[in-house]
């Protein structure tokens, strides 16, 4: 029947969608890793503020990041997943998510990445907001925006420290 088909047409269409998403979420990732290669050697040379983790600290949360999420994108979707404005605004949070390493460690240039911190905040906001309608998207993705806040006052700390 044509409802039978329908189902699995929606089915397929998940399923690319799933793997899109922890595409993207994956090559975020390993550039954000590239970026911040050797990055420990110039974190320690930095002056931080209190609170400021080892960098040992930074590699654990984002690996664990990266995969709550993805797997709060993937449950969103599955709910909507017709919605490509929050895909593309997650999408450009990813782009930005990825810069920030290659302007704070690659080139060292921690206002920039500030400003970069600013803007991946700014349109988390809009994906946290559209995330809401889904409880538990919205709850996996939360703590990326924790995140986010407590890399805002070491990013800022660090700026006016060095």
């Amino acid at each position: 029947s044509s409802e039978t088909g329908d189902v699995m047409a929606e089915k397929q269409s998940n399923k690319k969608t799933n793997w899109l998403i922890v595409a993207i979420t994956v090559a975020a990732a390993v550039l954000g890793g590239l970026f911040s290669m050797n990055s420990s050697e110039f974190y320690d040379t930095l002056v931080r503020p209190p609170l400021a983790p080892p960098s040992i600290v930074f590699p654990i949360v984002w690996g664990i990041l990266y995969v709550l999420m993805a797997i709060a994108m993937i449950l969103y979707f599955r709910e909507k997943p017709d919605d490509s404005k929050t895909f593309w605004l997650y999408a450009l949070n990813l782009v930005l998510n990825a810069m920030w390493p290659l302007f704070f460690f690659a080139l060292r240039q921690v206002d920039v990445a500030l400003v970069i911190l600013l803007a991946m905040i700014f349109v988390n906001l809009f994906v946290m907001g559209r995330l809401k309608d889904v409880t538990w998207a919205f709850y996996l993705y939360l703590p990326y925006l924790v995140w986010q806040l407590f890399a805002l006052y070491l990013n800022f700390a660090i700026t006016l420290l060095n």
